[in-house]
């Protein structure tokens, strides 16, 4: 009867070529007019990659073992490397690959969840959303995180759905994948567990589900983890930088909360008695990362409600993000909104603002919205809202990259976000039926 809402009947096609096309474009752009930087994290990776390569070993000088970060992102590197050389400018081209993979991810749980329409609107705004193309190189790991984390989804939504050993193993090797990407992630895998409670199987074969998953996960994990127990002679999961995160995290003064002047960063290890250091990365050192862990450990046992306000004014920060681009700490917001155009330009500026102030705050209400609205369905969306919850508890307890580390759950927002928006325009029409009377039904 009222033509605009046939709109919901369109092809998905329509709605996600068009929104690849710009990302692309705007991908393209981003990498031809972007200055070649390169941070410490990136020569990090880069290093550990070409010494795959080059090598066959997990090293940084070519002697030691390393243990700096999770050895996934620089063996995908390391892959990449091999068949085109070392061509660190190349590097963007492989984002761009895990971008497209992660939107079909998240296109897949969307149609899976609701329909096509709700899937390739949240792909389109994953895919078209700026914090995942600008790319800057410290979020290189975060990228691949961000495909595994969607692939981790679709896999938890499919053993959920329609629960057997087979998709439990695959959501396990798929955890045990993201574990070897991201250590922190750890405690979402242990998280997940407790979702194979809520099916209406018998205990035994939930008991055997639970074994499949965890078995699959440490079949890929348990081989790193004895590999730096016979390096280090040390308890070490995946990486070092427990001891780096209790002590970022317990300092009062940086609250544990990146970006930050690097005069604040140079304090804190100053205050650890690790200047100077001998390289942008040596905190992660496997002896320094236990000094770290001790005295972190003694400050936050000295002070543990300092330790938990810090923890919890990270939440914001994970979410939305810190002051540093917001505001000069003694000149207020002018200044600080001034500061960042002139290190970044006035677009990306007013974005970021924009962002923190506006647009993730409106991402959470409506995903919270939508969780209330679709509240009959709970169980099978409990992924959505289980995936950001134990990436945060993960994070805040050490340090948070403000408003960059929740990227990788920042599409379980989007989609419930979407799936509110598509349910209010599935029930408006129900809603004029019902005010129009039947007397004015008629044509006079």
């Amino acid at each position: 009867m009222i033509r605009h809402w046939n709109a919901h009947f369109t092809p998905s096609g329509m709605i996600l070529l068009p929104a690849i096309g710009l990302g692309l474009l705007a991908r393209a752009g981003v990498i031809w007019k972007a200055p070649n930087q390169s941070f410490a994290v990136d020569q990090l990776f880069d290093t550990l990659a070409w010494n795959l390569v080059s090598l066959g070993q997990f090293t940084l000088d070519g002697v030691n073992p390393a243990a700096h970060v999770g050895p996934l992102y620089p063996a995908v590197l390391a892959a990449f490397y091999f068949f085109i050389g070392h061509r660190p400018e190349w590097v963007s081209m492989l984002h761009i690959l895990f971008d497209l993979c992660a939107a079909w991810g998240i296109y897949r749980v969307g149609t899976i969840l609701w329909d096509s329409r709700v899937g390739a609107w949240t792909a389109s705004l994953l895919f078209l959303y700026p914090a995942y193309w600008t790319y800057d190189p410290r979020i290189r790991s975060e990228a691949l995180l961000t495909l595994l984390m969607s692939l981790w989804l679709w896999a938890t939504i499919l053993a959920m759905k329609s629960p057997s050993a087979h998709r439990f193993a695959v959501m396990g090797l798929v955890a045990g994948l993201t574990v070897l990407c991201k250590p922190v992630v750890l405690v979402l895998a242990v998280l997940l567990t407790t979702l194979i409670g809520f099916g209406t199987d018998r205990i035994s074969r939930k008991l055997v589900f639970g074994i499949v998953y965890g078995t699959a996960c440490l079949i890929l994990v348990l081989p790193w983890s004895i590999r730096n127990f016979t390096e280090f002679h040390h308890i070490i999961p995946v990486s070092a930088g427990i001891g780096v995160g209790f002590w970022m995290g317990s300092d009062p003064a940086s609250r544990g909360s990146w970006p930050m002047p690097l005069e604040r960063e140079y304090a804190i290890w100053e205050s650890a008695g690790l200047t100077p250091l001998p390289h942008a990365y040596a905190m992660y050192e496997v002896q320094t990362d236990q000094l770290l862990r001790q005295k972190g450990i003694e400050r936050i046992m000295a002070d543990p409600l300092s330790y938990l306000s810090l923890t919890l004014g990270r939440v914001w920060d994970f979410w939305v993000g810190n002051s540093f681009y917001l505001s000069d700490e003694h000149q207020g917001v002018l200044l600080g909104l001034s500061k960042d155009a002139q290190e970044r330009g006035w677009v990306v500026a007013f974005y970021s603002l924009f962002k923190r102030l506006v647009l993730v705050p409106i991402l959470i209400i409506f995903a919270c919205y939508s969780a209330w609205v679709h509240r009959d369905r709970w169980k099978i969306l409990l992924p959505l809202y289980v995936f950001p919850i134990g990436l945060t508890v993960a994070y805040v307890p050490f340090t948070v990259e403000a408003g960059r580390y929740a990227l990788p759950v920042l599409p379980c927002l989007m989609m419930l976000s979407v799936a509110a928006v598509h349910h209010v325009s599935i029930m408006q029409p129900f809603f004029w039926k019902r005010r129009i009377s039947p007397g004015m039904t008629g044509i006079r």
